[in-house]
């Protein structure tokens, strides 16, 4: 009789248990359809090449500059700087979920940024985590407007050839981003409609994109 009960409780936890659900991109293809720009641009290229994601920006365009407030940096700079590459996760984000990236960046300085957007409607409407020497940012862009953010300061132990794992988790109420396992940074009160999501490059900077693991928890 013990048993019996055993197996029957056992069937009972096999089917209450739910799986999370894994698709890892390792830039082996674009089934994705990440969006991809020539490596002959004038203002950066987002590339996938040898089993990676190359994202970099050329910097400042000193024949038209523009005064902007993107990405944490401010003042009068090339409107040309910022760069990005995004997708449409296979994710439902009104659910939780964590999305786990393992990125090099070439070199962290204040006006070298980086980072990951997410709740990606257009290059205007998005939400994202940035990085630069000092500070890790979180900030929300509403029509090419800069509507709210957060900010943390930082110390790095080293600045060039910095090899990370950016890790973003969804529990339906708080989106908290992580570094190398580490909590940076948590958000509350912000809903997420659109499943886009990218990398982007701002100043003269490079980063590179080893893989992406979305995961429906």
């Amino acid at each position: 009789m013990q048993k019996l009960t055993l197996i029957v409780l056992g069937i009972v936890l096999s089917f209450g248990v739910s799986y999370a659900q894994s698709f890892t991109e390792t830039f082996d293809s674009n089934s994705l359809g990440w969006t991809e720009c020539a490596y002959d641009s004038a203002d950066g290229t987002s590339i996938i090449d040898n089993g990676a994601m190359y994202v970099k920006s050329k910097g400042v365009n000193k024949a038209a500059t523009v005064a902007v407030n993107l990405m944490g940096v401010s003042g009068e700079i090339g409107r040309d700087t910022f760069f990005e590459t995004h997708c449409y996760a296979p994710l439902d984000v009104k659910k939780p979920f964590e999305i786990v990236a393992h990125v090099t960046i070439d070199k962290l300085a204040k006006d070298k940024t980086c980072g990951l957007i997410f709740n990606y409607k257009d290059i205007g409407n998005f939400y994202g985590f940035t990085l630069t020497s000092e500070l890790v940012n979180f900030q929300r862009f509403e029509d090419g407007n800069l509507v709210g953010g957060i900010t943390q300061g930082v110390m790095w132990d080293e600045k060039r050839k910095i090899d990370q794992e950016w890790k973003l988790v969804s529990d339906g109420d708080e989106i908290t981003f992580y570094l190398d396992g580490m909590q940076v940074m948590r958000v509350k009160y912000m809903p997420l409609e659109y499943s886009g999501f990218g990398f982007y490059t701002f100043g003269k900077q490079q980063l590179r994109i080893d893989d992406v693991t979305f995961t429906q928890l």
